[in-house]
């Protein structure tokens, strides 16, 4: 058997655009960029890792940090530029980069618009998408989850990141101290508290008028009892994104079901992807 894959085997970094990247690479094939959310401590890696070894084995995996999270480069200006667009330049040009023509892609929640806005203006270079956690237009207001949120990056402790996860997931089990603690150093990386507030879901463009013009094929994933964006925003997914399916986990699943349900989620996109 093979070594399992690891986060130093697998580190890689590029300039694209004047922006310094980071990312994991593993796997042969199709290509597959995976990025994150957007809340305190959020990366690439931890996001997707639970689910890495299984989708190396059909795709070259690519999971991205975006600006201000995870090793990617902190304080990076989008000069007024909406978030959505912004980072699928970025997209594009790390594809650019490492000579990939045509990628799959993967959004979690804030950053799910990437994805989508990437096969909105690059339909040529775009293979299918899968987003989670995310509707169109859907108005939810500040959950518990949002609260949570902004009361960590008011008073970053370890006590209110443990109320962070309370929401990400309402499953006691998979809230463990080493998770938590993870997630909390992720979070107090010089730079990103403060890099979030340029790279905020808020700033994203409003999609719903263009999302008629999507060709790629989208798969929309959710937990039923996510605390941090309602499970009703799937029925905005599936109005306003023209071929979609979509997938929800029962079972109290939270935000996170590439980390609670990952060989499941493996097995899900790997099928999306390959048929």
């Amino acid at each position: 058997m093979s070594a399992p894959l690891s986060k130093e085997d697998t580190d890689r970094f590029l300039e694209v655009d004047g922006v310094r990247l980071h990312y994991n690479e593993a796997g042969d094939g199709p290509a597959l960029i995976c990025t994150h959310g957007g809340g305190p401590g959020a990366n690439a890696w931890d996001n997707t890792k639970w689910a890495l070894e299984a989708l190396a084995r059909h795709f070259r995996v690519l999971l991205l940090d975006l600006p201000g999270f995870g090793e990617s480069e902190k304080n990076v200006s989008r000069r007024g530029v909406p978030m959505d667009i912004f980072c699928a330049r970025l997209h594009r040009g790390l594809m650019d980069a490492l000579g990939i023509e045509r990628a799959h892609l993967y959004g979690s929640s804030a950053f799910s618009a990437t994805a989508l806005r990437f096969g909105l203006d690059y339909p040529d270079r775009t293979g299918k998408i899968i987003i989670q956690a995310y509707g169109p237009g859907h108005e939810h207001g500040v959950t518990k989850g949002l609260a949570a949120v902004g009361a960590f990056a008011q008073d970053p402790s370890v006590e209110n990141m443990e109320k962070v996860w309370e929401q990400f997931t309402p499953r006691a089990e998979l809230r463990s101290a080493d998770v938590i603690q993870a997630r909390f150093r992720a979070a107090l990386t010089p730079g990103h508290l403060q890099s979030r507030k340029e790279m905020s879901a808020l700033a994203n463009s409003d999609l719903t008028g263009e999302l008629p013009k999507l060709a790629a094929e989208v798969l929309v994933t959710w937990g039923n009892h996510d605390g941090m964006i309602p499970v009703e925003g799937v029925l905005h997914a599936l109005e306003a994104i023209p071929n979609v399916r979509a997938h929800i986990w029962g079972g109290n699943s939270g935000h996170f079901v590439a980390y609670e349900h990952a060989d499941e989620f493996a097995r899900l996109v790997i099928d999306f992807l390959q048929n």
